[in-house]
């Protein structure tokens, strides 16, 4: 037990040391800064724009042109872009940073199904704060410069401000509220809404929060749904989520639910009965499932603007090889063991899941072919999925979908500028835009995978070379061994 509490007060030492390094950094590079003779691939269209100088000051881009004539004053800090790529930061569309750990809570004694349980979720914990902080690393390592986090805590919410403010190193991370799900909910301390006064409670507490959306989730009834999607509105603020099994696709779509994550709702919705779907296990819903189904929901999907976040990567069985082990290496080690404690078969059938991710491919065609919107996330983080380098398969798994490197990191980048309203702020690089930016040794869209040949990343309008970066990974892997 004081071998335990040693480790964690050297490892809390550690993080925090990095923190500071980092803050002294930033407040040391506030001169602006020089990409010169770079390629730019701004991502406003299938475009690059070579031989440019790219001048970054306070945290913005404040000019963009031919290096043969724009020429930054001799004090500014240069980047030899020669022979190299500049594009946006990616975008984690889905993802779940930890939050401040919580007493379990015993559901409403008014349940009516208590063949239901609720299990208490991972992404919690007294040491969300190092947790975090780690997070944060390994998505800007890997060039993820903005997120969107599924399970607003206040915990989060600070971590963020200190992000913005320059004294961490992460994403900018855009939430929603805090989970929201019926009675029992499928995680404990999720947020129940089983009335009209709830459901308005709630869309006023994440209206008042700043929140970007209400989040829903399985277990929600249909009027409980109906509810928070009428008070969503009201308040002008998007419902995103799951699809729930009270609801159903359909009526999901028919109430425009700003965006649907994991294509939840689509494997019940294709089933030659769709009555008793919510009920069949999951070897069922894909053995079963009839894609001649999908083109008129796709349609109607299209047509009621619905973003859609596929999250691919999650239909993967737990991998062991060595690239495996060094990435899973830099995840804090408390972290795998309690997502493998509430996922303890975490996809066991392998022909299963290959089908799955084969079938979720076809659906993501299906979608990308028919017009409607595509987000790219990853669910970070779960047992097969990692924060940062799972972005990079999502990608690749988007070009198996049969979009072009172009229309698949645009996915990441400017349509999620779109999403969230934040078109002025990031997505494309542009004057007035934040500098967040990836510069990368290979042409990004001649092939996707050029996307993780980084030379370094600028977060916020700090720049940290590739060199920098894998130092500060080796330095968050060795904290682990203390």
């Amino acid at each position: 037990m004081v071998m335990h509490k040693l480790r964690h007060r050297i490892l809390v030492f550690a993080l925090a040391s990095t923190s500071m390094v980092l803050a002294s950094g930033m407040r040391a590079q506030q001169r602006p800064t020089a990409f010169v003779d770079v390629t730019v691939v701004p991502m406003d269209s299938e475009r690059v724009l070579p031989h440019q100088t790219v001048l970054v000051a306070d945290g913005r881009i404040v000019q963009i042109g031919p290096s043969s004539s724009t020429k930054p004053p001799k004090a500014d800090s240069k980047i030899d872009g020669r022979g190299k790529f500049l594009m946006p930061g990616l975008a984690d569309m889905h993802v779940h940073f930890i939050r401040s750990a919580v007493v379990a809570k015993s559901s409403s004694p008014s349940s009516n199904n208590s063949s239901l349980r609720s299990v208490m979720s991972a992404s919690a914990s007294e040491q969300h704060e190092r947790e975090n902080q780690a997070f944060g690393l390994l998505f800007v390592a890997n060039g993820i410069t903005t997120v969107r986090n599924m399970w607003g805590d206040s915990a989060i919410d600070n971590f963020a401000k200190e992000v913005n403010s320059g004294r961490v190193l992460g994403p900018h991370i855009y939430s929603t509220g805090p989970i929201t799900d019926g009675n029992p909910p499928v995680f404990e301390n999720s947020r129940v809404v089983e009335t009209q006064a709830q459901a308005e409670a709630a869309v006023k507490q994440d209206k008042e929060a700043g929140y970007v959306a209400i989040k829903v989730l399985n277990r929600l009834s249909a009027d409980a749904y109906d509810w928070l999607v009428s008070s969503a509105k009201g308040q002008g603020l998007p419902v995103v989520g799951h699809v729930p099994y009270a609801v159903g696709l359909r009526r999901v779509i028919a109430a425009r639910q700003y965006s649907i994550e994991h294509l939840e709702g689509f494997w019940e919705a294709l089933q030659p009965d769709e009555s008793t779907a919510s009920s069949a296990p999951w070897h069922t819903l894909v053995e079963k499932a009839d894609f001649t189904k999908l083109p008129p929901l796709v349609q109607a999907i299209r047509s009621a603007d619905i973003w859609n976040c596929p999250t691919l990567v999650l239909n993967q069985v737990l991998p062991n090889d060595a690239e495996w082990q060094r990435r899973i290496g830099l995840v804090p080690p408390d972290i795998p063991a309690r997502y493998l404690k509430m996922y303890p078969q975490w996809n066991p059938d392998a022909a299963l899941t290959f089908k799955a991710y084969q079938q979720s491919i076809s659906m993501t065609r299906a979608l990308h072919e028919g017009g409607a919107h595509l987000l790219l996330g990853t669910d970070s983080y779960k047992p097969t999925v990692i924060p940062g380098f799972s972005l990079h398969q999502e990608l690749q798994g988007f070009v198996e979908a049969g979009l072009t490197p172009y229309q698949a990191i645009r996915a990441g980048t400017a349509d999620a500028a779109i999403f969230l309203h934040q078109e002025t702020e990031f997505g494309v690089v542009a004057v007035g835009r934040r500098a967040d930016l990836l510069l990368l040794e290979a042409n990004p869209l001649q092939d996707v995978k050029n996307v993780s040949k980084s030379a370094g990343v600028m977060v916020n309008g700090q720049w940290l070379t590739e060199t920098e970066l894998q130092r500060r990974l080796l330095d968050l892997r060795n904290s682990y061994q203390h």
